[in-house]
């Protein structure tokens, strides 16, 4: 067949004088198709690079490209073959897992061929949650990272959709060209969303691409129509063509800077999506001031006033280092929140990579921080505005993937701990933090809670000669408490009264209304932080140290100050020695022995100083042993389980969830499929379905039946391993080109055969061949080799008359049966 109808072409060529072009292949692309994958690879292009301001580098654009081309290529193989765009997913999918270690995993070491159970199991928490990752980690992230499993993936999805919405048959010539191009408008839009609030490039993502997908949508529109062209190529309308599509690009840019008017509008997840990180868990630094202070002699394991904290290179001596940034005071402690600014600020604990995009001018340093045996915790000592941050211990990985890092606070901390030892680097710039005179106080007001409306008494009193202006009055109360105060950590024989704290009793009762103001750092900054709220300039205390000569920092480096917001937005320090005295309150006289008359009441019991760990009121305490009983509760579920059970549930449970739901995809197909044969809507076409079901069992069953257009059922009934095919056959055939429409009733019997038969042939296999039937893709990647049926029931090849009189020759070539078959007229 296949040489004559060569040597048919070969006459047709030499009569017409023309040249018919054919494929050396038929799974090589066409001209058509290879239109369709050069504008389906250019789209997707341009779609990843909004991905830009999310990673650093180009290594996300080139994974991007690389899964785009994995998957068109596989879209157009199992296209060219005749299976379904279900089999193009499946390979991709498989393809997906493969070649995710090697591509994305990459800065773990795992580079095999075959990746192990840990790589799948990463790479499948990198596209299940990994989006979550990446709207919760502030950009640029970093291009080499596990986060490129995002891109690889957008991009095979996005090679998919393209390039098997391209091959989708629709009835309607403009539906047709604007499917694939709407698909991938769509791609586009899912990729902004995920981005960053300031695009990548407007040009790029707006002009280009609408540019690149109009052709593309006229090039599919006319192929569409099925216009006649004759005569020669019309340059001029291609060329007008290019011209009016450079025009729209060209227009379209400038109008796009006039609809947006703020980049703050451009609607992105990050607007909606909250860090799942509650940084209010870990007490307030500032509560345990106490642990560096000078015991004079005594002894407290805790106590770190002589020991080393860490060893600080790169900066000079007298640079301030800061531990935490305090922003919002509860009553009880000063401590460190998120969403504490008005206004949309980027002002909570997110997750940051290597590289860190926070602009703020100032001095660039170098710096290197070696921790002591003086310190651990979770906050993590920096200096100035971080612009990137590398960790150097064994566990940097660790450490770096949990970092967070608050833009507005500069404050950055580590969830699972620091110890001594630990070192790390990072670059970072000293703003120009200077408090002058002239400064202007920022109008922003930070509203105090309740608890705290015993401070507004003392700040009217010490700034009513200090007249409007905010940030007089502040340097007022800040004069008042310097000259008029006086210093103690409490630690003497006769200032054991000054306890710690700083809650609203230790404040109020205990320092700005008691007859002498007598604290320390702790006292002092919490106080004139509060004062500067209460008069309208924003202010937040920090605790940090002062790097001393030789860059070892000790306990009694450490001290606590305040900082003041400007009109420009900056934060400026107001230094301990503007608002603290440091002159020691004088000596209480000693207990005398004089006897109470009856009139004297005894003082009230001591109230005991709070630990270092934070005051904790009752209802606090309450508070955390619920929370921690209801922790308890979920937990006990898999408590008693041993811990390789919870391993095996993680990893190997979500593979075999999706190998399940797969193979449950392809059964629910199969009923679906025989749900839409058994129901179609002549008699005839009930009869067809029937017999296809028959056929298409036996194919699940291993069984070699022919298939093809010129196949009748009677040879068909010859491949399948059952005693009665040939009989079902029979009635098919008389049913479908008899001298009448069957009935209803009819095609109801004959399924209720088809199915016994069906029980009877997976009857007489085994058990394991069965469920290897009930799952198996022969039949559904064999659907498009048979005929397609028409509304009628038969087959187009059955209803034409061509086809009627090749069914009526096939069956005139075999004699034991002709005389038995109905003529088809």
């Amino acid at each position: 067949m296949t040489a004559r109808r060569s040597n048919a072409d070969a006459i047709r060529s030499q009569s017409t004088g023309t040249r018919t072009r054919v494929r050396s292949h038929p799974l090589l692309p066409d001209r058509h198709s290879w239109i369709d994958i050069g504008f389906t690879l250019a789209l997707v292009g341009i779609a990843l690079s909004a991905f830009g301001s999310s990673f650093t580098g180009s290594q996300y654009l080139v994974v991007g490209l690389l899964g785009a081309l994995v998957a068109v290529v596989v879209t157009h193989l199992t296209r060219a073959a005749g299976w379904p765009i279900i089999s193009a997913v499946v390979i991709c999918l498989a393809v997906f897992f493969l070649l995710g270690g090697p591509l994305c995993l990459r800065s773990l070491g795992d580079t095999s061929v075959l990746p192990g159970a840990s790589t799948l199991s990463r790479v499948a928490d990198q596209a299940v949650f990994g989006w979550k990752d990446l709207l919760t980690t502030l950009p640029p992230i970093d291009g080499d990272g596990p986060l490129l499993v995002l891109p690889w993936m957008s991009g095979m999805i996005a090679g998919i959709v393209g390039l098997g919405l391209a091959h989708l048959p629709a009835r309607r010539p403009w539906l047709a060209a604007l499917l694939p191009v709407a698909g991938l408008t769509l791609v586009l839009s899912g990729a902004i969303v995920v981005g960053v609030r300031h695009p990548q490039s407007l040009l790029l993502q707006g002009s280009v691409f609408a540019g690149v997908a109009l052709a593309w949508l006229a090039v599919r529109a006319r192929r569409a129509s099925a216009t006649v062209q004759g005569g020669t190529t019309s340059y001029v309308r291609g060329v007008g063509a290019v011209v009016m599509l450079a025009l729209a690009a060209a227009l379209a840019f400038p109008a796009s800077a006039v609809f947006a008017r703020n980049d703050r509008e451009r609607l992105v997840a990050r607007n909606w999506v909250e860090p799942p990180f509650d940084i209010g868990q870990y007490p307030s630094p500032l509560a345990g001031f106490r642990k560096y202070v000078d015991l004079k002699g005594r002894t407290d394991d805790a106590n770190v006033y002589d020991k080393a904290l860490f060893d600080i290179e790169g900066v000079e001596p007298g640079t301030l280092v800061r531990f935490a940034a305090m922003d919002r005071y509860d009553g009880m402690v000063w401590g460190a929140t998120d969403d504490a600014l008005p206004g949309p600020a980027d002002d909570s604990f997110q997750r940051v990579s290597s590289t860190i995009d926070n602009p703020v001018r100032g001095t660039e340093v170098d710096v290197t921080i070696t921790l002591d045996e003086g310190y651990d915790g979770v906050w993590l000592p920096t200096v100035g505005a971080l612009q990137s941050m590398a960790f150097e211990t064994a566990d940097a990985r660790a450490k770096a993937e949990v970092f967070r890092y608050n833009l507005a606070t500069s404050t950055a901390v580590v969830p699972s701990g620091l110890q001594p030892g630990d070192r790390y680097t990072f670059t970072a710039v000293e703003p120009d933090d200077e408090l002058t005179r002239g400064t202007v106080a920022s109008s922003d007001v930070t509203g105090l809670p309740a608890s705290a409306a015993f401070i507004q008494g003392p700040t009217e009193k010490w700034t009513e000669s200090a007249g409007s202006d905010p940030m007089a009055r502040v340097l007022a109360a800040a004069e008042h408490l310097r000259t008029e105060g006086k210093y103690s950590d409490g630690i003497g024989r006769t200032e054991r009264v000054y306890v710690a704290g700083h809650s609203v009793w230790r404040l109020s009762d205990e320092f700005v209304n008691a007859p002498q103001i007598v604290g320390n750092d702790e006292q002092y900054a919490a106080t004139m932080a509060l004062i500067a709220n209460n008069i309208g300039v924003p202010a937040r205390v920090v605790l940090g140290a002062t790097v001393p000569e030789g860059g070892t920092v000790t306990g009694k480096d450490v001290s606590a100050w305040v900082e003041l917001r400007a009109a420009d937005g900056s934060w400026k320090t107001l230094p301990t020695s503007a608002f603290m005295s440091t002159t020691p309150p004088a000596d209480q006289l000693p207990e005398t022995n004089t006897p109470m008359s009856g009139t004297v009441i005894p003082p009230p019991n001591p109230i005991p100083p709070p630990s270092d760990a934070g005051e904790q009121s009752d209802a606090d305490l309450k508070e955390r042993r619920a929370t921690r009983k209801d922790a308890d509760d979920e937990e006990g579920l898999i408590a008693g389980l041993p811990g390789w059970v919870g391993a095996v549930i993680t990893y190997v449970g979500g593979p075999l969830l999706l190998i399940a739901l797969l193979l449950g995809a392809v059964v629910a197909l199969k009923a679906l499929r025989r749900h839409r044969r058994r129901s179609a809507d002549s008699a005839s076409a009930r009869f067809v379905g029937a017999w296809r079901e028959l056929v298409d069992h036996a194919l699940d069953l291993g069984q070699v039946v022919p298939l093809g257009p010129t196949v009748t059922r009677r040879e068909q009934s010859a491949g399948i391993v059952s005693d009665g095919a040939a009989g079902l056959a029979r009635r098919a055939d008389s049913s479908v080109f008899g001298p009448s429409a069957p009935e209803a009733d009819a095609a109801a019997t004959y399924w209720a055969s088809v199915d016994a038969e069906r029980r009877a042939m997976s009857q007489g296999v085994r058990r394991r061949q069965r469920l290897l039937a009930a799952i198996s893709l022969r039949s559904l990647l064999g659907v498009r080799s048979r005929p397609r049926a028409d509304a009628d029931g038969a087959s187009d090849e059955e209803a034409s008359p061509a086809g009627r009189v090749a069914r009526l020759g096939a069956a005139l070539r075999r004699p034991s049966d002709w005389r038995s078959r109905r003529s088809p007229d």
